[in-house]
């Protein structure tokens, strides 16, 4: 199917294409008022699937920490990677499924490749499933060790239940192993409200952020499509999500 069809075969490109063709209708039959309702829904549709708007506003939280320098860092205690890059799965070979935050892992193991740390700390959440609960570092440390991905220690903060729990049990690691020199690995749009919360329960650790999903739309030639895509929904999701975590962990006090 020509590209530029496409999105019609999703259901944002349908559901948009059917407000239009309601809207135009409406338009005919002289009903201007009872128009602008699928009107709207149209426009919005457009706005966030077809233009480089929720790109723009994630890459706006991504670029503070855009092109990390590691072959310039110095050597840390320990890097640690937040949660949020797989979800359990028995059917597959590994028993997960990576998510779209994957690139943490990339780039933590990176990070250790480059022997920027001593040691490695796995954050995440847990899951509880039929056969019981289970903790996304262990799936994590698992592929590491069976593909011998890292050589140094690997500590596991268990199951946290959000980002402000991964620093707590971060910085109580930290006095117990006497760690002083952190780096932290995020996705890029998560790399603000993570970094303040560490700072806020006084760890200072040093940034190195991948997973710029905004930037990286930015960069192609077809960010702009005549018909909404579901791509910038995904985005405006990740931008909404970081904005409205800002504004509550505020309110408790977390920043």
């Amino acid at each position: 199917m020509n590209h530029v069809l496409a999105p019609l075969t999703e259901p944002v490109g349908l559901i948009w294409l059917l407000a239009l063709m309601l809207t135009v209708f409406l338009v005919w039959k002289d009903r201007f008022r009872a128009a602008l309702a699928p009107g709207a829904v149209v426009l919005a549709f457009w706005l966030i699937g077809s233009t480089p708007m929720p790109a723009r506003l994630l890459a706006s939280l991504e670029r503070p920490y855009a092109h990390p320098a590691l072959d310039a860092l110095p050597e840390h205690d320990a890097v640690v990677m937040l949660g949020g890059v797989l979800g359990p799965s028995a059917n597959d070979v590994l028993g997960f499924n990576l998510d779209s935050a994957a690139d943490r892992v990339v780039t933590a193991v990176e990070v250790m490749r480059r022997h920027k740390a001593r040691a490695l700390v796995l954050g995440g959440g847990g899951s509880l499933l039929a056969r019981g609960p289970v903790e996304e570092g262990r799936l994590v440390e698992n592929w590491l060790r069976r593909w011998n991905l890292v050589e140094a220690p690997i500590y596991r903060l268990g199951a946290c239940a959000n980002t402000r729990d991964e620093a707590a049990r971060t910085a109580a690691l930290a006095r117990e192993q006497h760690w002083q020199r952190l780096l932290l690995v995020t996705s890029a749009g998560h790399m603000r409200r993570a970094e303040a919360i560490f700072q806020k329960l006084g760890l200072r650790p040093t940034c190195v952020a991948c997973d710029f999903e905004g930037m990286a739309e930015l960069e192609r030639k077809d960010a702009t499509s005549l018909f909404p895509k579901a791509d910038g929904f995904h985005l405006l999701g990740l931008f909404w999500h970081e904005w409205a975590g800002w504004w509550y962990y505020r309110l408790r006090g977390w920043l």
